[in-house]
């Protein structure tokens, strides 16, 4: 099967991670796979079966876009093209009507933003959601609801980390493109909760992954924690994979893909972002979470006090947190399977080409 895959941007983000893994685990399948979107650094990570090629999408070139993804569906008899945010997810729906090709378009957020305007969603073939809560925006006699099914984000489990030795100290892990929402999380975090939380655990540290638009902001909010003898805040900016990082971190604090992968190693979360937070994941909480992919909405809005105390607690008593994260990441590894992901994503285009 011929597949081509859009996406806005292929740099750093949760979509950008589903769309290589996604790529290359359908090449890996035996698929011929394409993916367009503007160039980043994920790109050096796909595998070398996927052909790769470079388009800025932007409500401008809406036309000239349309344009070249029709003629490559022509020029290379694609049957399948699925879009990914917003903007490639419209041009899916136009191309559809314009060649009659099969479209499918997966909802990384929220179902109202990513399929804009909403008249176009009937031009998709299959809409795939990451989560159930995604549903939840429509009414039940919404006619494009027989067109969706939820898909779990899948992750590379295959080589978790058996068992992780001793960590010295309390280590933080805040992983995310650092942008607009999630900049402004890291300021909250960094000027109100912080301070409190170092008179407690002076030995504490908080680790920075990703880059973005607001990481300057954010590394001038943090200079009374980096320039002094005793860092309690380190910026990694990008790095390609959390592996290393994992084996040191006792806490993440994060959504989505990083907290699916956390969970997995055995790694304690608190779901956090700019509008959200939830407590702790654990056996009771797991399934709800699990309907939202791990976003606090279900939960607590973004509040510095109660954060903290959350923190304190968990930090208090954490190698029983830790414990029970441990027998939670089993059913972690076997909900967000790579390969279930894929086999899944597989069936629906084989539902549309039959």
């Amino acid at each position: 099967m011929k597949v081509l895959l859009l996406v806005k941007n292929f740099d750093l983000g949760g979509t950008e991670v589903h769309v290589r893994e996604l790529a290359n685990g359908l090449a890996e399948a035996g698929h011929r796979v394409f993916v367009m979107s503007r160039s980043g650094r994920q790109v050096e990570y796909l595998n070398a079966k996927v052909t790769f090629i470079q388009h800025r999408f932007t409500d401008f070139g809406l036309l000239g876009a349309v344009s070249k993804v029709r003629k490559l569906i022509r020029s290379e008899r694609i049957e399948i093209i699925h879009g990914h945010q917003r903007l490639p997810i419209l041009i899916s729906a136009i191309v559809k009507v314009l060649t009659g090709i099969f479209s499918v378009a997966t909802i990384h957020g929220r179902l109202s933003l990513d399929s804009r305007p909403g008249f176009m969603r009937r031009w998709i073939d299959r809409m795939i959601l990451v989560a159930p809560n995604r549903l939840s925006t429509l009414r039940e006699s919404d006619a494009i609801r027989a067109k969706c099914c939820v898909i779990y984000n899948g992750i590379s489990l295959e080589d978790r980390i058996p068992s992780r030795k001793k960590i010295q100290g309390p280590n933080l892990l805040y992983a995310s493109r650092v942008d607009r929402r999630h900049g402004q999380a890291l300021i909250i975090i960094l000027k109100k909760i912080w301070p409190s939380l170092l008179q407690q655990f002076p030995r504490a540290k908080l680790h920075i992954a990703g880059d973005g638009n607001r990481l300057a902001e954010v590394r001038e909010v943090a200079k009374p924690f980096t320039e002094t003898s005793e860092q309690s805040v380190v910026f990694h900016g990008f790095v390609p994979s959390l592996d290393p990082l994992f084996k040191e971190t006792s806490l993440t604090l994060g959504v989505g893909r990083v907290a699916i992968e956390s969970l997995a190693l055995g790694i304690p979360v608190i779901p956090v972002n700019s509008a959200y937070w939830a407590p702790v994941v654990s056996r009771d909480n797991y399934e709800a979470l699990k309907a939202d992919n791990f976003v606090g909405r279900p939960f607590y809005e973004f509040e510095p006090e109660p954060l903290l105390a959350e923190l304190l607690c968990v930090l208090g008593d954490l190698d029983k947190v830790c414990h029970e994260t441990q027998n939670l990441s089993e059913e972690v590894y076997q909900d967000f399977s790579l390969t279930r992901m894929v086999d899944l994503i597989e069936e629906v285009y084989q539902e549309l080409v039959d």
